[in-house]
């Protein structure tokens, strides 16, 4: 139950945004325009004829806005986009468990997720191959087109979405898992020079800087709750970009003085994970892990 819309707009480049334009029938013969700024006009959000993902318009699927941040709303992007095209069983079989594979990962993360999987911390997951095409692919729009052909790729050729990815059949997936295998080894190397201090609640912080992708994960593995991570040059903009996560933990208490600090911070409503601007942020290391000390 696909409706063809003139045009599509995506912020940044994520399995749920590219899972939600799968399901909604976006391909390369869509006209994809990715917003830099993460946020759509208001024009464009009350138009129905453009579908926006991840760019504001939360839950107004009516109108063809599916998002799920800054507002009160628990569905992510995959799940809005799943009950909008299919209202009834019919049609929706084949594609129900990476649908729910997709959601999984943007509720729980990819450490919850890997405590449901079925092969538990087996290497490359979906999440795995995914990230690596991130890392090895920097233009936003190809992103999502070859995001959207590795889930098609999945069902066609029935790959459990929660098993382990035959990466070594599929040439260009095995590039992407080298990626992947190469970015977590320099993870584990930035992580020999973490820092870690006390939250005013009693949680161990931790905070680093790197450009490689990962590093709440890894700072959770040596017992940080709560995480600081900065990427001075994030993303094809190169922009300094920070995250903050927590490990089971609520961080968006430190949300509101960021925002004083800085318009334009936000994150899901689960609120264990915030990020920055997305045209970058004017914040210091240390100023970032100050505030997320009062947590």
């Amino acid at each position: 139950m696909e409706k063809k819309y003139t045009k599509v707009q995506v912020g940044k480049i994520d399995l749920d945004t590219v899972t939600a334009a799968w399901i909604l029938g976006v391909s390369r013969e869509s006209k994809v325009e990715v917003l830099k700024s993460g946020k759509a006009t208001e024009e464009d959000l009350a138009n129905p004829e453009i579908l926006c993902i991840e760019v504001g318009g939360s839950g107004r699927v009516i109108e063809g806005n599916f998002d799920h941040h800054d507002s009160g709303i628990m569905e992510t992007a995959t799940l809005q986009a799943w009950h909008r095209a299919y209202p009834t069983l019919v049609g929706r079989a084949e594609k129900e468990e990476v649908a729910e594979y997709a959601d999984d990962l943007d509720s729980v993360g990819v450490d919850g997720l890997r405590r449901i999987s079925r092969k538990q911390n087996k290497f490359p997951t979906l999440s795995d191959i995914f990230a690596g095409m991130l890392l090895s692919i920097r233009e936003s729009a190809e992103q999502l087109y070859l995001g959207i052909e590795i889930l098609n790729r999945v069902v066609v050729e029935g790959i459990d979405p929660f098993g382990i990815m035959p990466a070594k059949k599929i040439s260009e997936w095995a590039a992407y898992a080298k990626a992947k295998a190469d970015n977590n080894r320099q993870i584990r190397k930035a992580v020999e020079k973490v820092h870690f201090a006390t939250t005013i609640s009693g949680k161990k912080l931790a905070w680093l800087e790197t450009d490689f992708f990962g590093a709440p994960g890894a700072c959770y593995g040596v017992g940080a709750k709560v995480v600081v991570a900065f990427s001075p040059h994030f993303g094809p903009d190169r922009v300094p970009k920070f995250t903050v996560a927590g490990n089971d933990v609520r961080v968006d208490a430190v949300l509101p003085e960021l925002n004083a600090r800085e318009p334009g911070w936000g994150g899901p409503s689960t609120g264990t994970i915030l990020g920055s601007p997305r045209e970058g942020s004017k914040l210091t290391l240390a100023e970032v892990v100050e505030i997320v000390k009062n947590l």
